[in-house]
């Protein structure tokens, strides 16, 4: 069984060139996305056009259309203004994800600012989280404890947590003239699996 460990994914991501470690947080985040999305759709709240657009430039960002620094930074600022106020109204179950999901991006984007790779370890960490949070919301028991073990074994956890090991040994083998191919890989792969990241039954899409 993987447990998440953080210091061992900065450890990883401080091997990689600067524009990878950007490409994991980015990957990370964008299996997110769908959660913003629905938050979005559900209460009329949020601006999933910002948050899309500002996803697809970050990948162009990585794959070679390079923005500015100060691009860079005025998106992380918009992802940041993106993440949902807890005051505010309607209130959604989907908010925690959405926050979640705002909050990997912006992490990604400081990542491809900064080049820190502890920037883009917290957006892995929003992913680990979200479903930590969904899977917990599914079985809690009748007096309210968390089996933590049940919640770490939880298929939905240990299938993004080899995500994030497959990513990181992918971009950790990638040859320097490679490297824009394989951005482009696991930008496709990285949408693909966002449509079950919180597995086929999606209550919280308003969906079975």
């Amino acid at each position: 069984m993987i447990k998440y460990d953080e210091q061992k994914t900065v450890r990883a991501l401080s091997l990689l060139p600067a524009k990878l470690r950007s490409a994991f947080a980015a990957a990370c985040a964008e299996r997110l996305l769908p959660a913003y999305l629905a938050f979005s759709k559900q209460t009329g709240r949020g601006h999933p056009e910002w948050i899309s657009s500002i996803a697809d430039r970050l990948w162009q960002d990585l794959e070679g259309d390079e923005m500015s620094p100060e691009q860079v930074q005025e998106a992380a600022r918009y992802c940041e203004q993106l993440v949902p106020g807890e005051n505010q109204e309607p209130w959604s179950s989907v908010q925690a994800y959405a926050d979640d999901a705002a909050a990997a991006m912006a992490y990604a984007l400081r990542c491809r600012q900064n080049g820190d790779e502890q920037e883009a370890a917290w957006a892995s960490r929003r992913a680990y989280e979200a479903l930590d949070h969904f899977v917990i919301s599914l079985n809690d028991d009748e007096n309210g404890t968390v089996n933590e073990d049940r919640v770490l074994s939880h298929p939905l956890v240990q299938t993004e947590l080899m995500r994030q090991e497959r990513d990181l040994e992918e971009l950790a083998a990638s040859p320097q003239d490679a490297m824009r191919s394989l951005i482009a890989r696991i930008k496709l792969r990285a949408r693909a699996e966002s449509k079950d990241f919180f597995g086929k039954r999606l209550e919280i899409f308003g969906r079975e």
